[in-house]
């Protein structure tokens, strides 16, 4: 009597079914994966939707996007330091409605973006390049300190790290 686990016919549906089940849980991981978005893929919103806002002169898409009620956001250009906590949001507002207003002609973006995580920390160091028809691009480098909360994270500090592309962005 022969094995029946020898039959040729079973032994293809069985391999048959295993390659599906194979290609299935290899989908499933890579679609998983392809779900989860990593620290530095959320930061990089970040810094997309803070660049957007500010090209866009939109202050008030901006708040939502600092860290007001944990260590609050601090604003280091040059020798001026400001810090603002959840008590001072119309503050923050006027100062960050004049900033936005000042790059409201001009075109702006992030380069070289290099993304730091240590923890619920990070930092992004990117130069701020804002173009004016007929003026010279002005770069200034950046490094905003980040606090993850929960999912998300929010600014804690802007700082510009050229003292005099430093005094240009406050004019």
């Amino acid at each position: 009597m022969a094995c029946p686990l020898l039959n040729p016919m079973l032994m293809r549906r069985i391999t048959i079914y295993a390659v599906v089940l194979a290609l299935a849980g290899g989908a499933v991981a890579l679609g998983i994966d392809l779900l989860v978005e990593t620290d530095e893929e959320r930061i990089e919103k970040v810094l997309d939707e803070i660049r957007s806002a500010a090209a866009t002169s939109d202050a008030d898409r901006l708040v939502p996007l600092l860290d007001l009620d944990g260590d609050g956001f601090q604003i280091d250009v040059g020798a001026d330091h400001d810090r603002f906590a959840a008590d001072d949001v119309e503050l923050l507002q006027e100062r960050l409605s004049d900033a936005t207003d000042w790059m409201r002609d001009a075109s702006l973006r992030l380069e070289s973006p290099t993304i730091e995580i240590d923890g619920g920390r990070a930092h992004a160091y990117f130069r701020l390049v804002l173009r004016r028809d007929g003026d010279p691009d002005q770069s200034i480098p950046v490094d905003l300190a980040l606090r993850r909360v929960g999912d998300d994270w929010r600014a804690t500090r802007f700082r510009a790290l050229a003292g005099a592309s430093a005094h240009a962005a406050r004019r």
